[in-house]
Parts: C-alpha cells; structure tokens; sequence
C-alpha cells in the first residue's frame, strides 16, 4: 500500500488531486452549440491514485475519462482501468517486476480496432468504447517488453509505430513496427550507451528519429538511496536517424546541446533534411525523478532542430519564448510537413507544476502565434485537433480541450474553431465533476 503518513505532495492537491469514484452523467450542460460534425468520444487519461495518494505523479492509478459527442449534446464517463496495478494497489516498485503492472496512465490510442491505454514502463491495455478493461495486449505474444506511451499512427501507411525503453540492462531501446492490421512485424533492439529516459520521439515519412537526452538512470545512485534518474549534462544528448523499414538497428547520431524534450511537435522531411518541431527545456529532473519541476529551466519552448544529413550537422534555433507543451498537429500530417500545431501554456513562475490559462496556435513556417485566453484562473490542457469532414485546409476543423476554472470549481470540455482561434470556444461542455488534471488524450469517431 501507498504510504500516507507524509503531508500531500502537489500533485495531490487542488485539480491534481483525484476523483474516487466512477460515474455516468448526462445529457450536460453547454454553453453554446456542439457542432453537428461532431460525433464520436474524446477520452483523456489520468495519474487517479486509488488509494488517494502515490508517491510520484507519475505513479497515480489509470483513470479514463471520456466525453460522448453527438447530435448536438453530450455525456460524461469516467472508469479506471483495471490492470494489476490497479487491482493490487502497487507502487511503482512492485510493478517493476511485471510486464503486464501497468498503471495506464499516460495516454489512450486507437490502431487497428484496439483502443490501448498506455503507459511507458509496461504493456498496453486494450479497452472497450465504453472504458471497460478487456486486458494487457502484446501483439500476440510478438511484444515481449515495455511499450512507449507516444506511439505514432502512419497516416500514410496506417502502420503503428513505436519503441520500448528499459533502464536495468541492455539493450535500452528497442524499435517496433506494427502493420496496418495491427500485427508486430519488426522488433529491433538499438544500442546506446546509457540507460535513459525516453518519454517521446519522431517519425517522419521514411525515418524515426530517436531523442537520446540526459535524464539518466544511474544503479549506483540506486543502491546507495540516491534518486536513481536525475539530468547529467555531461551524458550529452544525441538525436538518432534510422529507416523505418527495415533497417537491422542502424541508426546515423546526430550530437545536439543537452537539453530535454518530454513532447515533439511533429517532424518531417525536406530533401536530405530533417526538421523537428519541439517543446524543449533545458533541462529535466536535475535534483533526480522526484524534482519533475523548478521553474523556467523545466518548462517547455517552441524550438526548431534541423538535421542536415548530408553535412552532419544540427541547426538548432528557438522560435518562441512562451512556456508551453502537450503539443499536437493534425494527425493526417503527423510525420509529414504540417504548418499548424497546438499546445497549452504552462505557468513557469510559479511554485509548483502549474498549467496556464492559454492555449496556442503557432504557424510552423513563420513562427507566428495565435492565443486563446481563457481567464486568469483557467487551467488549460492537451488540445487535440479534429478536421470537419471534407476539410478544405490544413486547420479546417475544430480544436478540443479540458480545462479546470480555479474559481468556479467546475471542469469543461472546449471546442474552438481552429480558423477563429482567438475568438474562443463555439461551445464549452460542463462536466459534472471536478476532472483532474492529466495527460494526453484522443478522438474516437462514432
């Protein structure tokens, strides 16, 4: 069991403490018009510890929370997701030592027919339209190790790509390839020289991109009661360019300033070029796991990284000052060259993680910024971005967001016209219980 006998961290208060029960509400309460394009479920996974307390954020019980759209009005759930982690009340030692421990916390993709709740360390977990558990999935025995909570579905091949990391022996990273019908067909370990960190990574139209950075996981640190992960600069920090298909593990390193980047933007191909949008900081974890956040250093701003492979080279170059991340494209671009990505702002001068009160919208070629301000004690997460069907451009659809209002107490679900972003919400769902603050989410259509 979790121990109790400490005074609350942070992420047991305020929003990001959590819910306790399950619930069924509706129809809610909306504040303008859903638009009749809209038809389907947006579902947004959560850090929920069962017990009340974890240890770390990260370590919190799986919850899945989902808002039902449809002819015109909307309904609320929210269910745990029932995995041995769960079951058992574990903490984050325990589930080391089982594959299938998930806390399945972290995000929710659907490939293939399969919605998989996700979380780094651990298989994923297949659940049903209606948040119901159905089981750890490892591709049919073919998946033997930890899946990454940021697969990438291929928009142009329908294929789910991913990796695994894992820090207590080699190899620490292997690569996978799933085909479009949901079968393993490639699994290829990748060497590295330290066991590191890997929350996210890239892919383009014919490459992944590896982000090799220093949070670094140190045994000794481990057995002398040290924090085993913390930011070691002196690591050095490597993006890694491999073929998607059939490459054999032969990835070409590219050196880059340490930094750390928990959520890429998008990535794509210009002739012999790579270019990575991110939200990077520089630096993560410098007092080990237990120090996720200290100010302007652990917050996240747009930069560019530009791999020349012909000359061997990075161009490294920030395009925005603002505290941001959780950032999205439209998933028909991801890994192609998407000009309009999304995120939400974080509040880097305050004293504990914060979420702000925007939410942005830049032009990747320009670097311009588009802002929606939802008030001062308006707390905004991951947005997500929707075409309207038949859409005519790139951000011809809508842009879906949870936010927590400080003042009123009261959660909603936010949905912009990407091309009036500034404008503000055409509609705004009141959820009908407080929903804490969490990670990344998506749409399932009907």
């Amino acid at each position: 069991m979790n121990d109790v006998s400490k005074a609350p961290a942070w992420h047991l208060q305020g929003n990001w403490a959590p819910v306790l029960d399950e619930i069924d509400a509706g129809p809610l309460k909306v504040k303008g018009a859903i638009p009749k394009d809209l038809e389907g479920d947006y579902i947004r996974a959560g850090m929920n510890p069962r017990s009340g307390t974890s240890e770390h954020w990260f370590a919190g019980n799986g919850m899945l929370h989902a808002v039902r759209l449809g002819d015109g009005q909307a309904r609320y759930r929210n269910r745990y997701v029932r995995t041995p982690y769960y079951e058992q009340d574990m903490g984050q030692m325990a589930a080391r030592f089982d594959l299938t421990a998930s806390p399945a916390n972290t995000n929710i993709v659907g490939h293939a027919g399969r919605m998989l709740a996700l979380e780094e360390a651990h298989l994923p977990w297949a659940v049903d339209r209606d948040l119901t558990t159905l089981g750890a999935h490892d591709f049919g025995g073919r998946l033997q190790g930890a899946m990454t909570a940021h697969p990438r579905v291929c928009p142009a091949t329908g294929e789910l790509l991913f990796f695994g990391y894992q820090l207590a022996q080699a190899p620490y990273l292997t690569y996978y390839r799933a085909d479009a019908a949901g079968v393993l067909v490639e699994s290829q370990p990748i060497d590295l020289p330290n066991p590191v960190m890997m929350h996210d990574w890239n892919i383009t139209r014919n490459h992944v991109v590896f982000m090799d950075l220093p949070v670094v996981f140190s045994l000794q640190d481990a057995m002398r009661g040290l924090p085993p992960l913390r930011f070691n600069p002196e690591a050095g920090a490597r993006l890694g360019v491999m073929k998607r298909n059939g490459a054999g593990g032969v990835v070409r390193w590219f050196e880059i300033n340490p930094c750390y980047v928990f959520h890429p933007v998008n990535a794509y191909e210009d002739g012999d070029r790579i270019v990575i949008h991110v939200c990077r900081q520089e630096q993560a974890m410098a007092g080990g796991f237990g120090n996720l956040y200290d100010g302007d250093a652990t917050t996240g701003r747009l930069w560019k990284w530009t791999i020349d492979q012909a000359a061997g080279t990075v161009t490294e170059e920030q395009l925005d000052d603002v505290a941001c991340d959780f950032p999205r494209v439209n998933d028909g671009l991801v890994g192609l060259r998407a000009r309009w990505g999304y995120m939400a702002t974080l509040n880097s001068k305050a004293p504990t993680l914060t979420l702000g009160q925007h939410l942005l919208k830049y032009d990747l070629e320009t670097g311009a910024r588009s802002t929606y301000d939802g008030g001062a004690s308006r707390r905004f997460g991951e947005p997500i971005f929707l075409p309207r069907p038949a859409a005519r451009g790139e951000d011809d659809g809508w842009v879906l967001a949870l936010s927590h209002d400080e003042a009123d107490q009261v959660s909603r679900l936010s949905i912009l016209d990407a091309q009036a972003f500034d404008a503000g919400p055409v509609a705004e769902v009141q959820l009908p219980r407080r929903v804490p603050y969490g990670a990344h989410g998506n749409w399932f259509p009907a």
